[in-house]
């Protein structure tokens, strides 16, 4: 009589021959207890689509087998199921900057089209779907499952869309087209006709595809969709979002509409959120000697403080390529002091800070660093801003001087905000622009906690007074690198931060308030 192997072996076998691309399907048929072992593994992670048309040399199933292979006999399946992408296919592919309205009768074209329409149709279809089978059988569960998803077009031949016509240069500024403001066809964005999707709690992470080499180019959800999506995750643990995009500058409308509905999404997320991993769109003027655009019309930049409101119940807060003030964490008044507002804040869980690849402008349009005094002069001598932007060689030049105020107040904020952050692990700030500018905490021989920065090929950033009174240090125990001229750095004193709120520093805030209310 032959004795099973243990489980534990098993699972190691199949964890070898998945590893080495060996199909595990047949070994699923020598015995009960092999098909369980290896079953586990196969179903750990799956790729379906939503309707049976993927392409056939795609890997993935069709959501009606899957919705068969979990049900009834094989219901022991759902909870070997760790990672689900998710491809839902629409019947047209509209790529973006791809079409223009007609030359004839532009006027004649309408957002509102039943292509459009049809695309929106079947996402809606394919989210119902899934998110009806998932909650079919998550009920009283503990969330467990990694979402990721993207929508895919089918080829559907040249320009679907009513009244429009191929154009490969409608993401252009150029001689050949600078009617692109008005002719260019929007970008097109999935969304719900209704909003009738069932609440999912076995998803413990949710991921917005941006790219996927099989497939090429693919449509992304709006983020009014996406809000809807995580609003029916009540039990979201972790977030990854990606909005990365690039959008022509003189659709502006669509810029700011995209920021507000981000916002609004922030501001939905399920407070049982824990990680958040955010990549930024684009959002450039033509040329660098524009002024940068401005994505919040009204004013108000609601996103950055739905953001910093959702940051205290974080334990990683991930930011990239995303246009945010300096001071979002701890709002400054205009002498570099703390909002009264912004004492009361606390992060008690926050281990892991990474803003990367922040643009050098603020939402408003407010730029942080400024052009030379010769290359501000040529600036302002531009007459023709369509020659300007059509000249292949015009008006790349980066603004080259740091604006240093920004910069204090940067680390004022981050100074006062990591006092209130006793988990915190690791900080880092970075701008981009003519000048690499770094921000950073690290570990420094296992036992002193530095704080560091890198400007290249600046002047070495210095700081003032106001810095070191926020990270509790000395200005005179700041040390500049041995061999690189812009790096710098400064062992704090203690950590984690332990350093209150200063009586003085409370009577100052409520002295602004009373100055304020006057």
């Amino acid at each position: 009589m032959t004795v099973p192997l243990p489980p534990e072996i098993l699972h190691l076998i199949a964890t070898f021959l998945k590893n080495d691309g060996t199909s595990l399907v047949p070994c699923t048929c020598v015995c009960r207890l092999w098909q369980r072992s290896f079953e586990s593994l196969i179903y750990s992670s799956l790729i379906v689509y939503s309707d049976d048309e993927h392409k056939e040399d795609q890997p993935g199933i069709s959501l009606a087998d899957f919705q068969r292979l979990t049900s009834g006999d094989g219901v022991r399946r759902q909870a070997w199921i760790r990672n689900l992408d998710y491809n839902i296919l629409v019947p047209y592919e509209l790529l973006d900057w791809t079409t223009r309205k007609e030359w004839n009768e532009p006027e004649a074209y309408c957002i509102e089209n039943p292509v459009r329409k049809a695309n929106d149709l079947a996402f809606q279809t394919a989210m119902l779907s899934l998110f009806h089978t998932l909650h079919s059988w998550a009920s009283n569960q503990t969330p467990y499952l990694k979402l990721n998803l993207a929508v895919r077009g089918r080829p559907s031949g040249p320009a679907p869309e009513p009244r429009t016509e191929d154009w490969d240069i409608a993401g252009e500024y150029c001689w050949d087209y600078q009617t692109g403001r008005t002719f260019s066809v929007p970008p097109y964005r999935a969304q719900f006709l209704n909003n009738d999707l069932p609440f999912v709690a076995c998803i413990e992470k949710l991921s917005f595809k941006n790219h996927d080499p099989g497939w090429g180019d693919h449509h992304q959800i709006w983020t009014g969709a996406v809000q809807t999506i995580i609003q029916h995750c009540p039990k979201l643990v972790q977030l990854e979002l990606n909005l990365n995009e690039w959008v022509r500058p003189d659709h502006l409308e669509y810029i700011q509409l995209r920021r507000a509905a981000l916002s609004s999404l922030i501001g939905s997320i399920p407070r049982s959120l824990r990680v958040l991993q955010y990549e930024g769109p684009e959002d450039s003027p033509w040329k660098y000697s524009m002024p940068a655009l401005d994505v919040i019309p009204s004013g108000v930049d609601s996103m950055s403080i739905n953001l910093r409101h959702l940051s205290v119940h974080l334990e990683e807060l991930k930011l990239n390529n995303t246009r945010v003030p300096y001071d979002f964490m701890c709002p400054l008044d205009e002498t570099g002091q703390p909002e009264p507002y912004s004492l009361h804040l606390t992060w008690p869980n926050l281990k892991t800070l990474e803003i990367e690849f922040v643009p050098s402008c603020y939402p408003s349009g407010e730029t942080t660093f400024h052009h030379t005094p010769e290359a501000q002069t040529a600036i302002d001598k531009i007459e023709d801003w369509e020659n300007e932007i059509c000249d292949v060689e015009a008006g790349w030049g980066l603004p080259e001087l740091r604006t240093e105020e920004y910069f204090h107040r940067l680390l004022i904020s981050l100074g006062y905000a990591a006092r209130r952050m006793p988990s915190l692990k690791s900080m880092k700030f970075e701008v981009e622009g003519h000048s690499a500018t770094e921000f950073k905490l690290y570990c420094q021989n296992n036992t002193n906690i530095t704080l560091g920065w890198e400007c290249y090929p600046l002047e070495p950033y210095r700081p003032d007074n106001r810095v070191a009174k926020a990270w509790n240090f000395d200005l005179h125990d700041v040390r500049a690198h041995p061999r690189w001229e812009g790096e710098a750095s400064v062992i704090l004193r203690s950590w984690p931060p332990d350093m209150p709120i200063q009586p003085e520093e409370l009577e100052q805030a409520g002295a602004r308030i009373e100055r304020h209310l006057q």
